[in-house]
């Protein structure tokens, strides 16, 4: 059991040079270990970037696979995984893994629910010379338990997004490969998360590059997306 948090506004005042002040200044120094965050208004320290820090706490005491199960549909090489608590099923982890050379498209995502459970996966092209070609946000989680992971099919990176659903994440949109460059209802390419924010939830910066008067020479406007509970929409 985590010890009890010790409220921020507890303040004592002793005598200086007294054991009883000796003693305050120890619990004071056991208090600021324990309690993370904490600011002179007794509220979550949000002075700084959520960035690399998990916004919903990842489960506990659950069994899983080390790389993606045959039966989930992707095989291949498994880069990466993270375990999340799904709203529904509970714990899951989600795996992203790397074909083989001779199958297309070049990248999938999966999950697995600690009962053994193998999700849909979402099949994703993926260019092995770039950089983090498919790789988890940080952190890949947000206050819409909405998992975030970008993918980059060959020029720019897109974000996509698992969205969870009663059996497992919704379909993202692509009906075919070329989708991966143009997006879906919860694919963005030429995109990157951002946040999270104060409400704990990222933003999706989308590009979009006009054609006027070509695509050439057409300027690139971006876009601010939040979820509204249902889809990511333009902001403003």
């Amino acid at each position: 059991m985590s010890p009890s948090p010790v409220p921020c506004s507890r303040r004592r005042v002793f005598r200086r040079g007294s054991a009883a002040a000796r003693a305050a200044l120890l619990m004071s120094a056991l208090a600021a270990t324990l309690v993370a965050g904490c600011s002179d208004a007794g509220g979550p320290d949000r002075s700084g970037a959520n960035e690399g820090k998990a916004t919903v706490s990842a489960p506990t005491g659950a069994s899983f696979p080390p790389s993606s199960p045959p039966d989930a549909g992707c095989t291949g090489r498994t880069l990466d995984h993270r375990d999340i608590r799904h709203p529904d099923l509970g714990p899951v982890r989600v795996f992203l893994v790397r074909r083989p050379a001779s199958e297309q498209p070049a990248g999938c995502v999966t999950g697995v629910t600690h009962d053994g459970r193998t999700l849909a996966p979402a099949e994703v092209d993926a260019n092995w010379t770039m950089e983090g070609a498919l790789r988890f946000a940080a952190p890949a989680t947000d206050s819409t338990r909405n998992v975030f992971v970008t993918y980059n099919p060959g020029r720019y990176d897109g974000v996509l997004v698992l969205v969870p659903t009663a059996d497992g994440f919704a379909d993202i949109g692509w009906s075919s490969a070329g989708d991966h460059y143009s997006g879906g209802r919860f694919a963005f390419y030429h995109a990157r998360p951002v946040g999270p924010g104060e409400d704990g939830q990222y933003a999706i910066v989308h590009s979009i590059k006009g054609c006027d008067p070509s695509c050439a020479e057409g300027a690139t406007s971006k876009v601010t997306l939040r979820w509204d509970g249902r889809d990511y929409l333009p902001t403003g």
